[in-house]
């Protein structure tokens, strides 16, 4: 069985090392790299199928690097995980441009889980704890998901 190759791009180390440790105990994946300072570089020389990369700020800096990743590794399905929840508008950025959202805290087992819709299906949400989703949270995220994504009419 062919396994998918993935990246960890997070500048903490104890986040990295943590995906890192999670990711590797899937027998499908297979853990090619773990970057913190230059992730474009390293996705660029190291192709993988799945790169997760945690986003610190919602600014215009993190948007264009990811931005620049996914044009330069345009076969590369991108989760991004954000330890804080994202305002509409940079939900709706971020989610035009990656694959995949995470919300922390999230669980090893539900994670594994997302890195494999996101393979195999191609979309996945994971907006943090439910005990902190607002009912009608969900139907705000339907109106901002990409008009092409399946499930957003």
């Amino acid at each position: 069985m062919q396994k998918v190759r993935v990246m960890v791009a997070c500048r903490r180390k104890v986040m990295r090392d943590g995906l890192a440790l999670i990711l590797n105990s899937a027998e499908n994946l297979e853990l090619i790299g773990r970057e913190s300072a230059n992730a474009l570089r390293e996705a660029n020389k190291l192709q993988p199928d799945l790169l997760v990369y945690e986003i610190n700020t919602t600014d215009d800096e993190e948007y264009e690097a990811i931005k620049m990743l996914k044009n330069l590794c345009n076969w590369t399905k991108i989760i991004i995980y954000s330890a804080f929840p994202l305002n509409d508008e940079a939900l709706k950025r971020f989610l035009a441009i990656c694959d995949v959202y995470l919300q922390g805290p999230i669980l090893p087992g539900l994670l594994l889980k997302a890195v494999e819709l996101a393979c195999y299906s191609g979309y996945f949400f994971f907006l943090g704890s439910s005990k902190d989703i607002k009912p009608d949270f969900k139907v705000e995220v339907k109106q901002i998901m990409p008009v092409n994504m399946p499930g957003s009419n």
